[in-house]
């Protein structure tokens, strides 16, 4: 069988090649791909900005947001069927290293493979695709397949929040640092609590889509506003209980512990590899806070997509996506989350023109 893939050759390099469908080992599915979101991070390795996407090693498929049909499965596969809608995760550990076996993050495990950025792990931006059964999940059909390829960055927030003991309750007042994918999705799962949501970021539009359709109970425009001011208005001059930092920008970084109330949780997602960022450790200190770094959605996905089915009937997900393109123009696809960052929230590519609606 062959399949027509993306490859990501090195910075500013992608093509399509159509190839042959490897034959599947006993515990692999074999998935027909229907809709690959395109992620910041796919973005930077595009264009040079970042060592994930190991393109060093060989070209490389991305696509780790992704959703398709089982059409066929390995001889050892039981908890998936033909038939079945699936997305998986993009971590896809060892367990057989000592981080592993310690039960530890699977995004930290030493001989992983990632789905989307090395070629021994092709992504979803291809016709086919080939998972393995332990990491991939079953969605439901009330969920679009576009849905189903947002359960990764959903994941990813919903982890954050919930993941090691973590939470958030209708009593916190939250705070949001980023409205790109990862932001809204901690919005709407905060905001899914009963919070009080706070979210911050400089762009009109996002700020909108936050206020329209999640519901945020204030959007701050942080170059045109004084956030710790308008947090302690908002807060009746206590602070944040909880804040996500989605954007890994200096300012916003610095800027949590300012806003935090004592005893605060701050929970730290956004990429900031590679630099040292200012904050003042001491207001960490004597508030006492909780900082927590967060990376991946290790084992959150069964609970995502409950999640994420349970509260579709208030949260309409497809408004997070701003753009739709087939597989044939993924180079005009990764143009448009280039060159209208500010307005791309989510890019989808779609291998049908159903795949929105199924």
């Amino acid at each position: 069988m062959k399949s027509l893939d993306a490859f990501m050759y090195g910075p500013k390099d992608l093509r399509l090649e159509t190839v042959e469908v490897p034959e599947l080992k006993p515990t692999q599915i074999l998935v027909k791909v229907r809709a690959s979101g395109i992620c910041g991070s796919d973005v930077h390795c595009y264009l040079g900005e970042s060592a994930e996407g190991r393109y060093d090693l060989g070209p490389y498929t991305p696509g780790h947001e992704w959703c398709g049909d089982v059409i066929a499965i390995g001889s050892d596969v039981i908890s998936l069927k033909v038939g079945d809608r699936v997305t998986g995760e993009c971590a896809n550990s060892c367990n057989r290293c000592d981080i592993c076996k310690e039960g530890i993050n699977n995004s930290y495990c030493t001989n992983w493979n990632e789905v989307g950025f090395m070629p021994t792990a092709p992504g979803g931006m291809g016709q086919y695709l080939v998972g393995e059964e332990q990491f991939c999940y079953k969605v439901p059909n009330t969920m679009s397949y576009v849905e189903g390829a947002l359960v990764e960055p959903c994941s990813v927030a919903y982890y954050s929040i919930y993941g090691r003991d973590g939470f958030v309750a209708r009593t916190d007042d939250c705070v949001i640092f980023g409205a790109g994918p990862i932001g809204l999705f901690a919005a709407t799962i905060c905001k899914a609590a009963g919070a009080k949501v706070m979210i911050v970021d400089p762009v009109e539009f996002r700020r909108n889509l936050a206020l329209e359709v999640i519901g945020v109970d204030r959007a701050i425009d942080p170059f045109n506003e004084d956030v710790e001011k308008v947090v302690m208005e908002e807060t009746e001059g206590q602070g944040a209980s909880f804040i996500v930092e989605c954007t890994g920008t200096d300012a916003c970084v610095g800027m949590t512990v300012d806003i935090a109330k004592p005893h605060a949780r701050i929970r730290f997602i956004g990429h900031s590899i590679g630099r040292r960022i200012p904050i003042e450790i001491g207001k960490a200190i004597w508030k006492g806070l909780n900082l927590q770094g967060s990376a991946g959605q290790p084992w959150f996905f069964t609970k995502t997509i409950k999640f994420m089915n349970r509260v579709k009937k208030d949260i309409d997900y497809s408004k997070f996506v701003t753009g739709y393109y087939p597989l044939e123009k993924i180079q005009e696809a990764f143009d448009e989350a280039i060159e209208h960052k500010d307005r791309a929230i989510k890019i989808m590519i779609t291998m049908d023109d159903e795949a929105a609606e199924a």
